[in-house]
C-alpha cells in the first residue's frame, strides 16, 4: 500500500546552490546524525534473523558521532575536504560492527573524492559519492546485493546522472535520496533472507537515513516540505523526524558511552539509565515495549512470556518504574543518574588534562614493561568468558559481543594492551570480524593477525592451541586448525515472528544458531539443544555448557543432566558463561 516518505523537496523555485565548504558539510553531517539517531531503534528493529541482534542503528549511530565528533575539530573548518578527512577518520576509530565499518569505508570514499578541494561543486559531490561506493565495496571480501553496498552503488549512479544535466547541488542530493529510499525498497526482492521475514536491509535504511538528514541540512529543506509518495513493498518503516534537525551541536546525544568528554553538558540533563528485569508469567513482551519506549529514550524491551529485561533512559525514572510494576514483578532495579555521570566525566578528563599538562608528558609515554615477541587479544563478553579467556592465556580482553560490538579504537587498545610485538586478535563473533581486519594498518609497531573466530566457542578453541615458543605464522596456523574442529551453538529466544531455513518461528520460541545457522526451533531448552545433538552427523566426545548471566546454576545442572541422560557416551561440562541474550552456549568436540 502507498505510504509518504519524507524527501526534500525540488528545488526549481529557487536560486541553484553552486558550491558547498567545510561549514555546510559539517552542518550536513551534524544533520545527518540528528536524523540517524531519531530512526536508531527503527534501524535496530530491522533484524534479519530472530535473535536479540538489532544493534544496526546503534552500530552506525555510534560510527557517525564518532566521525561528526572529530569533524568539529578539523584542522580547516571553511574546507570541504579537510571536515570530511577529520570525519573519516573519526568513523575508522569509532566503527562498530559490520555495519559501522562499512559506513565507515563510505566517509572514508567520500574523503577521498573530495580531496584537494576547498569547495564542491555538482560535480565534486557525485564524485565523491562514487567514491564513496568503489571504496565500501573494496573493503568487503564477498559485497552481497540488496545491503547497504547496493544503496550506495545506486545513490552514486543517481548522483552522476544529476550532475550530467544540472549544476545545482540540492537537485543532486534530492535524486540521491530518492533512489536511496529506492533501493532500500528493492532490497527485499535481491535477497531471499530479506524476503522471508518481510523487512529491507537495515543498512541500507541506515544510509538512506544519513543521506536524507545531510541533504536537509546542505539543501536548507524545511522538514514540512510536501513528499512524493513511494509503494512501501517490503515494509520499510516511515522516518521519523528529529525533533531538531541540525541541532546536535547543543544538545549533544541521548546516549552517552563515547567519546563523552567531548559533549557539552545539555541544560536539561541526560536523565536517567533505568534498568531492571520483569518477571512472569505471561508477560505480552511487545505490549511492554511499545508501552515503556514511549517513556523515555534508547528503550531496549527483550525476553519472553516469563522475563524481560528492560532498559530506558527517561527524565522520570519513577514513573517507567509505576508502569512496569503494574505489568509484574520486577527484580534487579538500577537506576543511574546520567547528568551525574557525564558531570564525573568531564571532571575526571579535566583533571587528566591538568595533570598531563603539568607533568609534561602523556600517560602512553610512561615506562612500561618491554614488549614481549608475541600476544593475544581476545573480545568476550560477561565476566564468565572474560576469566576464561584470561586464564587460557589471553593478554588482554576487549568487553564486547553481540549487541554490544567493539569499535576499531576499543580494538586498538585491546591490542596495545597486550604490550606485544606481534598480537593475534580474536573477534569471537561473526559481526566484529570486519572490524577487526581493520585494526593492523593503525598499529604502529605491532603486527596484528585475525584468527576469524566466529563464536566464544572458536575462541576458547584458539586459545587452547595457542603455543607461546612458536612463532606468529605458526601459531595462527594451529589456531585455524583447531577452529575448524569445534562446532557452536548458540541458544536464545525468537524476538520476532519469522520464517528462516524452513522454520515457522514465533515471537518467544527457544531457537539454536549452530555455527550461524537457525537449525532447530521449539518451546524449551531441553529438548532444542537435545535435537541439535541428536542431528550431528558425527557425535560429539565432549560438550561444554556455558550458562548465560539470568541463568542461575541450579537449572544449568538440571539441563545438563537432562542431557546426560539422553546423550549416553558424551561428556558433558558446565561452566559460567556470564553472556546476556543467550542462556546457553554450547562447544561441541
Amino acid at each position: 500500500m502507498p505510504a509518504t516518505k519524507p524527501a526534500p523537496e525540488l528545488s526549481v523555485l529557487r536560486e541553484p546552490l553552486r558550491e558547498i565548504g567545510g561549514e555546510q558539510v559539517l552542518a550536513g553531517l551534524t544533520s545527518a546524525l540528528s536524523w540517524l539517531e531519531a530512526n536508531q531503534q527503527e534501524i535496530n528493529d530491522l533484524n534479519v534473523f530472530p535473535v536479540p541482534d538489532g544493534d544496526t542503528g546503534s552500530n552506525m549511530y555510534l560510527t557517525l558521532r564518532s566521525a561528526v565528533e572529530e569533524a568539529r575539530d578539523a584542522p580547516t573548518p571553511e574546507a570541504a575536504d579537510s571536515v570530511l578527512a577529520a570525519a573519516a577518520h573519526g568513523s575508522l576509530m569509532g566503527a562498530r560492527g559490520n555495519s559501522g565499518v562499512i559506513l565507515s569505508q563510505i566517509l572514508r570514499g567520500f574523503a577521498q573524492g573530495a580531496a584537494q578541494r576547498v569547495h564542491l561543486d555538482a560535480n565534486g559531490v557525485a564524485l565523491a559519492i562514487t567514491e564513496a561506493s568503489a571504496v565500501a565495496y573494496r573493503a568487503v571480501m564477498k559485497p552481497t546485493e540488496g545491503t547497504i553496498l547496493t544503496v550506495v552503488r545506486d545513490a552514486a549512479a543517481a548522483a552522476a546522472a544529476a550532475a550530467g544535466t544540472t549544476d545545482d547541488i540540492r537537485v543532486v542530493l534530492d535524486r540521491v535520496v530518492t533512489e536511496a529510499h529506492a533501493a532500500v525498497e528493492r532490497t527485499t526482492e535481491q535477497l531471499q533472507v530479506l524476503r522471508d521475514a518481510n523487512v529491507v536491509d537495515a543498512g541500507g535504511f541506515g544510509l538512506a537515513v544519513i543521506l536524507e538528514g545531510f541533504a536537509r541540512s546542505v539543501g536548507d529543506t524545511q522538514p514540512t516540505a510536501p513528499a512524493p509518495a513511494l509503494l512501501r513493498r517490503s515494509g520499510e518503516p516511515t522516518l521519523h523526524l528529529p525533533p531538531n534537525p541540525g541541532d546536535m551541536e547543543a544538545t549533544g546525544s541521548a546516549v552517552a558511552r563515547r567519546g563523552a568528554a567531548a559533549i557539552a553538558p545539555r541544560e536539561q540533563g541526560w536523565g536517567y539509565c533505568t534498568e531492571f528485569l520483569i518477571n512472569g508469567p505471561g508477560l505480552d513482551v511487545e505490549s511492554i515495549r511499545t508501552e515503556l519506549s514511549a517513556l523515555g529514550e534508547s528503550a531496549l524491551v527483550v525476553g519472553d512470556p516469563d522475563l524481560v529485561r528492560v532498559h530506558i533512559h527517561t527524565g522520570d525514572a519513577a514513573g517507567v518504574i509505576a508502569a512496569a510494576s503494574s505489568r509484574g514483578r520486577m527484580s534487579k532495579l538500577k537506576v543511574e543518574d546520567m547528568s551525574a555521570q557525564h558531570h564525573d566525566v568531564l571532571m575526571r578528563a579535566d583533571a587528566e588534562e591538568a595533570e598531563a599538562e603539568a607533568v609534561g608528558t602523556a600517560a602512553q609515554e610512561r615506562p612500561q614493561a618491554p614488549p614481549k615477541p608475541i600476544g593475544v587479544a581476545s573480545v568476550a563478553p560477561g565476566e564468565g568468558f572474560r576469566d576464561i579467556m584470561s586464564s587460557l592465556g589471553a593478554d588482554s580482553i576487549v568487553s564486547g559481543g553481540q549487541t554490544m560490538n567493539p569499535s576499531i579504537e576499543d580494538l586498538l587498545n585491546g591490542v596495545r594492551a597486550a604490550n606485544a610485538e606481534r598480537v593475534i586478535l580474536l573477534p569471537n563473533n561473526g559481526n566484529v570480524i570486519l572490524t577487526a581486519e581493520q585494526v593492523d594498518p593503525l598499529a604502529e609497531g605491532c603486527e596484528v593477525r585475525v584468527v576469524p573466530t566466529r563464536n566464544l566457542p572458536q575462541g576458547i578453541s584458539a586459545l587452547l592451541a595457542f603455543d607461546p615458543a612458536a612463532n606468529l605464522e605458526e601459531n595462527v596456523e594451529r589456531m585455524q586448525t583447531a577452529v575448524a574442529a569445534v562446532r557452536a551453538v548458540e541458544v536464545t529466544h525468537a524476538v520476532r515472528d519469522s520464517s528462516v531455513n524452513g522454520h515457522d518461528i514465533k515471537l518467544g520460541d527457544v531457537i539454536a544458531v549452530v555455527d550461524d545457522v537457525i537449525t532447530e526451533v521449539g518451546d524449551e531448552y531441553v529438548g532444542v539443544i537435545d535435537a541439535v545433538l541428536k542431528a550431528q552427523t558425527e557425535k560429539p566426545e565432549l560438550v561444554t555448557v556455558y550458562r548465560g548471566h539470568e541463568v542461575s546454576e541450579e537449572d544449568a545442572e538440571s539441563l545438563v543432566e537432562a542431557l546426560r541422560g539422553s546423550n549416553p557416551g558424551v561428556e558433558f561440562e558446565l561452566q559460567a558463561g556470564g553472556q546476556e541474550h543467550y542462556p546457553y552456549v554450547l562447544s561441541l568436540e
